[in-house]
């Protein structure tokens, strides 16, 4: 399957569509969540991390410790700019927690879309991801402290978002159908 395809057009009321950029921890929910909302509203969906994992050929736990994790920072700007070029206007588009740390990309996403960031509770997330082996900076014998500090230190950026959406407690499709809704005001 071909991560690149013409887009579906989403634009409403005569004004161009957005793509949609779903921002936030580890264990947010952006990877089900944009399916369900991609699903809902006719476009297409891009998990960055997926992407990348599959053009590399191993996990990103093994990019992480094979190439580093500046290697793996410098594929998440450089795919966010090829689907800035490739999906203008009509792709869900999930990306890797650490996407936001970089200003190139905030503003990329910003350029190109509307940023959601779906917030989830540190404690949370820990227990949504706890039992997976595939987060390189979660370590999942631990009590999820590392997931308080990766908030703390985000934060400013998470919050550098065009729409919050919290997601503590509540079904995927429920946040699906809030930021669907949400999208709609927003394109008036």
């Amino acid at each position: 399957m071909s991560y690149f395809q013409e887009p579906a057009d989403l634009s409403t009321a005569g004004r161009p569509a957005a793509n949609i950029y779903l921002t936030g921890l580890m264990g947010a929910g952006k990877t089900t969540v944009g399916r369900f909302l991609s699903h809902a509203l006719g476009a297409l969906f891009y998990d960055t991390d997926e992407i990348i994992v599959a053009a590399e050929g191993m996990s990103i736990n093994e990019i992480f410790a094979r190439k580093g994790e500046p290697y793996f920072r410098d594929q998440e700007t450089e795919l966010l700019r090829k689907l800035a070029a490739t999906a203008p206007g009509s792709a869900v588009i999930s990306t890797g927690g650490g996407m936001v740390i970089r200003k190139e990309n905030r503003a990329l996403m910003r350029r190109n879309g509307l940023i959601v960031y779906l917030h989830v509770p540190a404690k949370e997330a820990f227990r949504r991801l706890s039992g997976t082996g595939d987060r390189p900076l979660l370590n999942p014998a631990g009590d999820g402290a590392i997931l308080e500090e990766l908030l703390e230190k985000r934060k400013p950026f998470y919050q550098d978002a065009d729409l919050v959406i919290n997601t503590a407690g509540k079904p995927p499709p429920k946040i699906a159908s809030e930021i669907k809704e949400a999208v709609k005001v927003w394109k008036k």
